[in-house]
């Protein structure tokens, strides 16, 4: 009896654990389904250009 408890607790443990992972990958995914979409039928996105230093940097540097 003890065994069956047991097990229907880590069951139950281990599939909160998998339903909450999957609904984080889910949701970490989703906003980015288009831009995947994109990518994967070959639509390069254009490079990063990085932003101008700003003066206090320059100073700092000196």
């Amino acid at each position: 009896m003890l065994h069956d408890v047991l097990t229907g607790v880590a069951l139950t443990v281990f599939g909160s654990v998998g339903a909450t992972a999957i609904g984080v990958i889910a949701a970490t995914v989703a906003p980015q389904w288009s831009r995947i979409c994109r990518l994967a039928l070959g639509n390069v996105e254009p490079a990063f250009k990085p932003l101008p230093a700003t003066p206090f940097a320059k100073a700092a540097r000196s």
